[in-house]
């Protein structure tokens, strides 16, 4: 399954707010997810796969002088994930491997490739 979201994905830090111990998710949070959930194509998974997640987000990573921008890319997962398994109705334990890349370039959005794992090896080296 591919997703494409043709906007930036925000970090964390910018979709909640905190009251003491509370997270709480902002109206705009709200509102994006509404509108990552509307881009998703129809469930072709159970709850019995083993899920494979690669993230790509691409933007403008480098300032003027080549330098890599500070941009944290972490951060952005937790929503985006979030957002994209509610909306397929799916619980995001069946993640069982994950990637996440930057890609260089000046139009921003983010894709998601979602596969089965037919077999897991936990072979530590």
């Amino acid at each position: 399954m591919l997703i494409e979201i043709p906007y930036k994905t925000p970090t964390i830090n910018h979709l909640y707010w905190h009251r003491g111990n509370i997270k709480i998710m902002k109206k705009e949070a709200k509102e994006l997810r509404e509108k990552i959930i509307k881009l998703l194509p129809i469930n072709e998974f159970t709850e019995a796969d083993k899920l494979e997640v690669e993230v790509y987000i691409f933007e403008n990573w480098f300032t003027k002088q080549n330098e890599v921008k500070k941009k944290d890319i972490m951060n952005r997962e937790k929503f985006l994930l979030d957002s994209v398994f509610e909306g397929l109705e799916l619980d995001d334990k069946m993640i069982f491997k994950i990637s996440m890349s930057k890609i260089n370039g000046n139009e921003e959005k983010t894709i998601i490739r979602i596969k089965k794992i037919n077999e897991i090896a936990f072979n530590l080296v």
